[in-house]
């Protein structure tokens, strides 16, 4: 078993728990104890714990856990800010620590690959312009490009974008010099997963409140329906939105030349406080 790098890992607890499998692996007598006793914690089993879930790690904590595997100075910056970021709770903190680790991550092509990630989930026109190289004979240019997008950004914006597009294997040139699509390559850990997909609906919903000032009504739906439902019933509403989605996909996307690129939010979300019923008897 190899010595387990922390810049392959976002989530901090599964790096312990696979660190600490490789230090019983690789010495027999290392163990929750023996590891307390190395870092300085007074409760034998602090270090499981935290694997668990069922504690956080402080400033000083994390200092003695970094001292306990021995960690070098790189590995502690990352290994610091990854505790940062998973325990944050608001959203633009989680962001401000994610947009550090991609600064500590090593080598350089690894940052640009994890820069083009967050990006892609954190700029509405990614998305957009990944459908929109598709139209016209598939050859538009980044003028071009710009030229459709609504609202305008830049054509410097739009050359980035498709380089970063590419560096994610999102599209490609053939040998005619036409752009294609390829399939997605965006494997994440469930921690930084959840925050790209947040990020995600921020921006798309910010978009959708754009858009009632931007279009008129025939250009758009933005519509709601208010209701009273049971609690049991909202997986069976889920689902069916799911199923919308799904429809809405099969239906109409894929199409050969296509002259429009569209969102479609499909938002619901409690009005009132969620009760915890808990188990009778």
């Amino acid at each position: 078993m190899n010595r387990p790098s922390i810049f392959s890992f976002t989530d901090y607890r599964l790096f312990l728990k696979t660190m600490f499998a490789y230090k019983k692996e690789t010495a027999k007598a290392f163990s929750h104890r023996n590891f307390s006793r190395l870092a300085g914690f007074s409760s034998p089993n602090f270090l499981k714990l935290v694997i668990d879930g069922q504690r956080n790690l402080t400033s000083a904590s994390i200092g003695k856990i970094a001292e306990g595997f021995k960690l070098k100075k790189p590995e502690r910056d990352y290994f610091e800010t990854l505790v940062y970021m998973n325990q944050a709770e608001d959203l633009h903190e989680k962001n401000h620590y994610y947009k550090k680790l991609i600064t500590l991550k090593t080598p350089a092509d690894m940052k640009l690959l994890e820069n083009a990630r967050y990006e892609y989930f954190s700029r509405w026109y990614l998305p957009v312009l990944r459908e929109l190289v598709m139209f016209d004979g598939k050859t538009l240019t980044p003028a071009e490009l710009a030229e459709k997008l609504s609202p305008r950004i830049s054509v410097k914006e739009v050359d980035t974008a498709l380089k970063q597009l590419q560096e994610l294997g999102l599209i490609y040139r053939d040998e005619n010099g036409c752009w294609r699509q390829s399939e997605p390559i965006l494997t994440t850990g469930p921690e930084v997963k959840s925050l790209l997909i947040k990020n995600f609906h921020h921006e798309m919903i910010k978009m959708a409140a754009a858009s009632i000032d931007r279009y008129p009504a025939d250009k758009r739906d933005i519509t709601a329906v208010t209701m009273s439902v049971r609690q049991q019933d909202i997986p069976e509403i889920k689902r069916r939105i799911a199923d919308f989605r799904k429809e809405m996909l099969k239906e109409f996307a894929g199409f050969e030349a296509p002259d429009q690129v569209i969102q479609i939010n499909v938002q619901m979300f409690p009005l009132t406080k969620i009760e915890d019923k808990g188990e009778t008897e």
